[in-house]
């Protein structure tokens, strides 16, 4: 069931990606697979790298590189978030890196971009929390089960 939901999720990001470039153009390749993650994209300017859905995030930041560009696409999921938030220094230790809460199915915005590194620096630790609460409330939760079933 899960290479079912990781399947779709590759999917709709290699959609994502392409409707983001429509206007730009950049994108020269794309890839599943290359050198262990779930999508690479080949840009005219830089090289990004995509791990979808990993079962274990915080072991997915050993293939990170510091000056590489890298996302990684998790359900918008209040238990996704919470990791997130207790592991926010590691995840803004990354300068390239951004985070994308995902619902294909959500009745208003379908996904939020977070950039750890980049939020850190401009936003008051007392307030982080509540910050990223209110940009996880634009999208509907996402509940694993719930999206395998409706992809049918």
């Amino acid at each position: 069931m899960e290479s079912k939901l990781h399947s779709f999720m590759v999917e709709w990001t290699i959609n994502f990606v392409k409707n983001r470039d429509l206007v730009s153009k950049k994108i020269e390749k794309i890839e599943k697979g290359k050198e262990g993650f779930d999508l690479y994209v080949k840009y005219k300017d830089k090289e990004q790298y995509f791990i979808i859905l990993p079962s274990d995030i915080l072991n997915a930041f050993k293939d990170i590189k510091d000056n590489s560009y890298f996302s990684i696409v998790l359900l918008n999921s209040a238990e996704n978030l919470s990791f997130v938030l207790k592991n926010w220094n590691k995840f803004a230790s990354f300068k390239c890196l951004s985070v994308i809460f995902v619902n294909p199915f959500s009745s208003s915005d379908k996904k939020w971009i977070l950039y750890p590194h980049t939020h850190n620096k401009i936003c008051d630790e007392s307030s982080l929390e509540t910050g990223l609460k209110s940009m996880f409330e634009m999208v509907d939760p996402a509940d694993e089960q719930q999206t395998i079933s409706r992809i049918g």
